[in-house]
């Protein structure tokens, strides 16, 4: 049963420490089938850091969510970005779980702009494991790498990858932290309408497809959907922003497990 335990809990730490699913953040992607590599957001700490670079504001903010409707297993956290010139600083925090099993993230991440066409980014997390009643515990260093481009005025790239050295979780686990590719594009249609689609590939495992659009009819309300695979999931989503405060409601829906609600809330300084 131990051992049953120890693996269980490793094959979850493992999917949120490749920031996919079933533990990804931010509210404004989640109800874009967590397609945002190509957006500037205070939550591409947590997606690709590049977007970071096209922030022109300090900004900070917080997100809840709870997986499958589980108290068991709610997820928070916290992330500020702070432009200085042309870089901007991001540091972000989030855990997961209860006192039998919690993961932590901490993070921190540079990125620059190179004109108006180029942003890139490089991050550093620190990755924890705890399981409760003397089960053991552990924790180890990942690095991240991201660049967005722009092609034309209305086309974005994007292309990110986690944890390229293969960092390996020691204590009773004894496995390596996936190592993630992505790379997407967005279009903006108008200054309405953007779409979003991406592939996004663990070495050791299938490939996912995630494809997201948001909708802005007025300057107030953004509205939000999308689809990811590997399970396939639905996702919806709406935003509010009311002067300096932004506030996002998503949901994801797995068939077998049910929905995911999440909430964020972000300030951004004058």
């Amino acid at each position: 049963m131990r051992s049953l335990f120890l693996a269980l809990g490793t094959t979850v730490a493992l999917h949120a420490f490749a920031g996919g699913e079933p533990l990804p953040t931010g509210a404004r992607f989640a109800g874009m089938g967590y397609a945002g590599l190509t957006m500037a957001d205070l939550w591409s700490i947590r997606l690709n850091p590049a977007g970071l670079a096209g922030l022109d504001k300090p900004m900070a903010g917080v997100f809840y969510q709870s997986h499958w409707l589980s108290p068991d297993l709610a997820q928070q956290g916290l992330a500020v970005a702070i432009p200085l010139g042309k870089g901007t600083f991001g540091l972000a925090g989030d855990r997961f779980g209860y006192s039998l099993y919690n993961e932590t993230k901490v993070s921190a991440a540079y990125a620059m702009r190179f004109g108006e066409g180029l942003r890139a980014a490089v991050q550093f997390d620190y990755l924890g494991v705890q399981l409760g009643e003397n089960y053991g515990s552990a924790s180890t260093f990942a690095a991240e790498v991201g660049v967005q481009a722009r092609l034309t005025d209305a086309l974005w790239i994007g292309a990110h990858v986690y944890n390229p050295t293969r960092a390996l979780l020691g204590g009773p686990y004894d496995e390596r932290v996936p190592t993630l590719l992505r790379a997407g594009f967005g279009y903006t249609f108008s200054k309405k309408l953007l779409m979003t689609l991406e592939a996004e590939k663990d070495i050791d495992r299938a490939e996912r497809i995630r494809a997201g659009v948001e909708y802005h009819p007025n300057e107030v309300l953004y509205l939000r959907t999308g689809v990811s695979t590997g399970p396939v999931q639905g996702h919806f989503g709406a935003g509010v922003r009311l002067k300096q405060i932004d506030i996002d409601l998503a949901v994801s829906i797995r068939s077998q497990l049910g929905a995911t609600p999440m909430i964020g809330l972000n300030y951004r300084f004058k």
